[in-house]
């Protein structure tokens, strides 16, 4: 595997170049580069910065310069090869490719934990007759991607009406918003208490309803009622 000093004397000499005429092509650039500057690239006695090889490669006339000198680069590996060696190479990576053996495997991408700062409230609602949301009683908590990106609040549940999809002290997050459409669960205000429930319309009626039917009956929501929504349960 040839090094960087290797590379410019290879690709020097396939240019049927010497050092001396490289020397003579960066002065006629304005830049005062010996050949033994040339010399000492090419042995490795020092390195070539990165402007003069940029140069050197103009005066090489080389356009891709990462297909000239990356050590990888497959056509550089065939260059020795005549044009039936290079045919076998091509037949032989069929070969692998078609068994199945050798499929380069994407690289794993491994997302970074992203941590925010949430706000939890310390009173329950309630999955069951109603407990109050104390909108001033919360912590600030830190949070990381068990918590979904459009949540901006989280609240703990008290009772059992909302079983089996929500348990008594399970912890919900919330994305605030003031309106839900029928058939979505969300965290409610109703005459003083507040509530996790799923918001239905039925005949001109409005209810908040629990998923545990059998021991909850659908509670509706009158035009005199105070009644608010704080947010759709995300997660």
């Amino acid at each position: 595997m040839k090094n960087l000093n290797e590379y410019i004397q290879k690709l020097r000499t396939d240019r049927n170049m010497s050092q001396v005429e490289v020397s003579n092509a960066f002065k006629d650039k304005g830049y005062n580069v010996t050949n033994q500057m040339i010399y000492n690239w090419e042995s490795g006695r020092i390195r070539i910065s990165g402007e003069l090889l940029l140069i050197l490669c103009d005066i090489l006339e080389i356009s891709d310069i990462r297909a000239a000198f990356d050590r990888n680069n497959v056509p550089s590996l065939l260059s020795d090869l005549n044009e039936s060696g290079q045919k076998m190479v091509s037949e032989y990576a069929d070969i692998l490719r078609a068994s199945g053996l050798y499929k380069k495997e994407p690289a794993e991408i491994i997302p970074l934990p992203v941590k925010r700062t949430m706000k939890l409230f310390h009173l329950p609602v309630s999955a069951g007759n109603g407990a109050y949301l104390d909108s001033d009683a919360y912590d600030e908590i830190e949070v990381g991607n068990e918590v979904p990106e459009n949540a901006d609040f989280g609240v703990t549940i008290s009772g059992d009406s909302m079983e089996p999809q929500f348990v008594g002290g399970q912890t919900v997050w919330v994305h605030a918003q003031n309106e839900l459409e029928d058939g979505e669960i969300g965290i409610f205000y109703h005459d003083g208490e507040g509530f996790i429930k799923k918001l239905e319309h039925h005949d001109g009626k409005t209810f908040l309803i629990s998923l545990n039917h059998r021991k909850y009956q659908p509670r509706e929501i009158k035009e005199e009622d105070v009644f608010l929504v704080y947010g759709q349960v995300v997660g």
